[in-house]
C-alpha cells in the first residue's frame, strides 16, 4: 500500500482482482470441515447487494440504466404521499427522461426523510459517517421489489427487452430473461415454473402479451439470486 503511494484505487484493484476475492460462494463439504466459519476465506461470502446497487441491478437488467457520470442529484419515482407525514411536508417531483434512470448513488437525500426505496435495503443515515452497513432480510424488501413503482418500471423495461431481443419462442425468451437477471440459464425445474407463470398471466392478460411478460419480469427481479452477490 505504501509502495504504491497510498493509492486506495490500486489497493481496491489488487483486492478485487485477487483469487481469494473472486472465489465462488458455493458451500462444499470439504470447506465446511476445513474452515466452517470461513475465517480463512476458503470461499466468497454470499451478500445481498447494497441499497443503491439493488435498483442499479434492476435498471441494468431491464436496459434502462443511464450510464452518465457526475451531475446534480436526481429524483427517481417513489410512492405518492411518502413525505406527507414528515415534520416538514415536502413535494417529491420525479425526474423525467434519462435522469429518471440514473444510478442510485445520485439519488437526492433529505436528511430528515431519506428515500424509502433506499432505507428499506438498509441505506445508512447520511448525517454521519458509516464504516460498515447493516444487512437485514425483511418482507418489506420483497414487497418493494414486487410493487414499488421504480421496480415496476424496471419490470416493464425487462419485458420489452425480452420481447425485442430474446428470440421468437417462449422457452428461448424465458431463458434470455432469466439469464439477464442471474447470469446463468434456468434448469428444467425453473423453466417449468416460469412457463406455468407465463401461461397463467396470459390467461389474465389475454390481449396484452407485454403485460404477461411484465409479470414474469416482476418475479425475476424478486429472486433472491438477483439481489445477492454470489
Amino acid at each position: 500500500f505504501v509502495a504504491r503511494n497510498w493509492s486506495m484505487k490500486a489497493m481496491h484493484k489488487l483486492i478485487v482482482c485477487s483469487a481469494t476475492y473472486r472465489q465462488a460462494s458455493k458451500a462444499r463439504p470439504d470447506l465446511a470441515t476445513l474452515d466452517p466459519r470461513n475465517r480463512l476465506l476458503a470461499k466468497q461470502s454470499r451478500l445481498r447487494l447494497e441499497a443503491e446497487e439493488v435498483r442499479d441491478a434492476a435498471l441494468t437488467a431491464s436496459g434502462l440504466l443511464t450510464p452518465t457520470v457526475g451531475g446534480p442529484s436526481v429524483f427517481p419515482p417513489q410512492p405518492p404521499g411518502v413525505y406527507a407525514f414528515t415534520q416538514v411536508p415536502r413535494d417529491w417531483k420525479a425526474s423525467d427522461g434519462p435522469d429518471r434512470y440514473r444510478r442510485g448513488m445520485y439519488t437526492f437525500f433529505w436528511r430528515s426523510a431519506p428515500h424509502p426505496g433506499l432505507t428499506v435495503f438498509d441505506a445508512p443515515d447520511s448525517t454521519s459517517a458509516c464504516t460498515r452497513r447493516n444487512r437485514s432480510d425483511t418482507p418489506l424488501q420483497a414487497l418493494t421489489l414486487l410493487n414499488d413503482q421504480a421496480f415496476f418500471e424496471c419490470a416493464q423495461g425487462l419485458a420489452t427487452r425480452i420481447l425485442k431481443d430474446g428470440g421468437t419462442g417462449d422457452i428461448e425468451r424465458l431463458a434470455y430473461g432469466f439469464c439477464l437477471c442471474t447470469a446463468r440459464l434456468p434448469n428444467a425445474r425453473e423453466r417449468e415454473v416460469l412457463g406455468r407463470l407465463l401461461v397463467k398471466q396470459r390467461e389474465k392478460y389475454a390481449h396484452a402479451d407485454a403485460d404477461a411478460w411484465t409479470a414474469v419480469g416482476r418475479v425475476l427481479l424478486n429472486l433472491d439470486e438477483f439481489i445477492t452477490r454470489e
